[in-house]
């Protein structure tokens, strides 16, 4: 048995329907990279704090992704050119349930996010007029989507006691771009789902006194800045170079 999973089998279980009193579509998000190595004992110290989301016995999910797209990337464009309002389009394979959800992600106002999504059968090959339909963004003015970039993480759902936040920690991560792979084992990313912000939270009480402190990461982006070539990426220079640092913690 690994560390991580030594420390996950000591908290306190919740099931999904207790964990839907807080979903927070409407949220904010604050985002904290660390090495895998140290997140055992990071979660070592919340034992008393958190609930985590357990069901048919598992307390890790596995999550596949596929982010949509313009042709030039336009969504990926706006986010690296600093728009305060974009936006994701992506689907998401809960891959141990084989729920399927169709996603729209706003990110509002810097930090605060809004997600709308509808359950879908299967993944489809291209978006009908119901996804399209559902898609408003003012800069965005119909052009075909097509996915292009995958991605596959683990993931573990945690909630306060007092059901004020959601926390989520994905480990494993890996981006897919028609035959490329790259995989960062080394890295996890917790990030704080709160309806407003709250700096005094145990959790992230927890990550400042471990020297964690908030980082801007989107798995899209990052995705694109490793797989994509002669794309600008300047501004997501910063993420990779501590991506890199976290290898030799």
């Amino acid at each position: 048995m690994s560390a991580l999973e030594a420390v996950l089998n000591k908290f306190e279980s919740i099931s999904l329907e207790g964990l839907n009193q807080v979903s927070l579509l409407n949220r904010v998000d604050t985002k904290f990279i660390l090495s895998s190595e140290q997140l055992p004992q990071v979660l070592s110290e919340m034992l008393d704090q958190q609930l985590i989301l357990e069901i048919e016995g598992l307390r890790k999910f596995n999550y596949r992704t596929h982010y949509y797209d313009t042709d030039d990337f336009s969504f990926y464009r706006d986010h690296h050119n600093g728009y305060v309002n974009r936006i994701k389009v992506r689907t998401r394979e809960y891959t141990d349930s084989g729920l399927i959800f169709y996603e729209i992600k706003n990110k509002l106002r810097g930090t605060r996010t809004d997600k709308q999504r509808i359950s879908l059968d299967v993944i489809p090959n291209a978006l009908g007029a119901g996804e399209y339909e559902m898609i408003s963004y003012k800069r965005y003015h119909g052009d075909e989507l097509d996915v292009q970039l995958s991605n596959d993480f683990d993931r573990i759902t945690f909630t306060n006691k007092s059901f004020t936040e959601r926390i989520t920690i994905d480990t494993n991560i890996s981006f897919i771009r028609n035959e490329k792979k790259i995989a960062l084992p080394h890295v996890a990313i917790i990030e704080v789902k709160q309806g407003k912000t709250d700096n005094f939270s145990h959790t992230i009480q927890v990550l400042k006194k471990y020297g964690i402190r908030k980082s801007s990461f989107s798995k899209y982006a990052i995705g694109v800045v490793m797989l994509v070539d002669n794309i600008k990426k300047n501004n997501f220079k910063p993420t990779l170079l501590k991506i890199n640092k976290l290898k030799y913690v």
